[in-house]
């Protein structure tokens, strides 16, 4: 038996061929399985993205609600309201008091009621003057009902103040009340609120006209950027229906809230 014959070198061993292609398989394969773990994460990114964008403005409502919160005493339990009631949010002419913050001056019953403060109405030929007003620091005390004084509280009611006017000759009265809020959202929502039947509404001042509200009485309600107006009137006789012309016209007319107009014209 001979061996390898000295100084030859020995024939390089072949490597296994490796079938035409699977080199380009294997890169294809970890591309999808990349393309396919990028899918996912950006599925999950959007997911997370759209849970977001879900969840910050409620969070950030109930932190806004939370802040705005002052402290109230609890209105009284029962009141008068009136039998029809209509409120409107608020719109853009209020754009500029939309917030609190950009209209910080606290209100005054003479901004809101002026001395000598007349409604001059046309369709019912009344021409209600004013015979009190009162301000009040607590919402609580201008407002009955224990819901309607949380979702005021809720809204960072600071002030209320109530002015109420009398035509005696013709027979009418008219009750305004103006609530100072945290932000036009808070008066959308108090005007809401303040809805005949709901369980609460504006409280009358002390020595207010004997017999208000307690016959037929329809009421409007306006949002004014962060304040909250509502209007009240009835007949002294205590009669009137839902189409009645002279009240619904007074609801209107006692809505001019001129205090608020100037604020909101800066």
């Amino acid at each position: 038996m001979t061996g390898p014959q000295e100084g030859r070198p020995e024939a390089p061993r072949q490597q296994p061929k490796r079938p035409p292609g699977a080199q380009g398989r294997k890169k294809k394969d970890r591309s999808q399985v990349f393309f396919a773990a990028a899918g996912v994460g950006g599925v999950l990114v959007v997911v997370l993205i759209l849970v977001l964008a879900v969840m910050w403005p409620k969070e950030k409502t109930e932190r806004r609600q939370a802040e705005a919160k002052v402290p109230m005493s609890r209105p009284v339990v029962t009141g008068l309201a009136p039998d029809s009631y209509s409120s409107s949010p608020s719109t853009e002419v209020f754009a500029e008091i939309a917030t609190r913050e950009e209209d910080s001056a606290p209100l005054s019953a003479e901004e809101m009621f002026p001395k000598k403060d007349t409604l001059k109405d046309e369709v019912s030929g009344a021409e209600p003057a004013l015979r009190l007003s009162v301000l009040d620091d607590d919402c609580g005390k201008a407002v009955w009902g224990r819901g309607l004084g949380e979702v005021l509280q809720d809204g960072g009611c600071t002030q209320a103040v109530r002015g109420l006017y009398t035509d005696e000759k013709k027979g009418f009265r008219v009750l305004v009340a103006v609530y100072n809020l945290g932000d036009e959202d808070a008066a959308d929502r108090a005007v809401e609120a303040f809805g005949a039947g709901s369980g609460g509404f504006v409280k009358l001042p002390d020595k207010s006209p004997k017999g208000f509200g307690e016959g037929f009485s329809l009421a409007r309600g306006l949002a004014m950027g962060h304040y909250a107006l509502i209007t009240w009137a009835d007949r002294a006789d205590g009669k009137g229906e839902g189409t009645s012309g002279p009240l619904l016209s007074l609801v209107v007319t006692a809505a001019k809230a001129e205090g608020i107009y100037a604020r909101a014209a800066g």
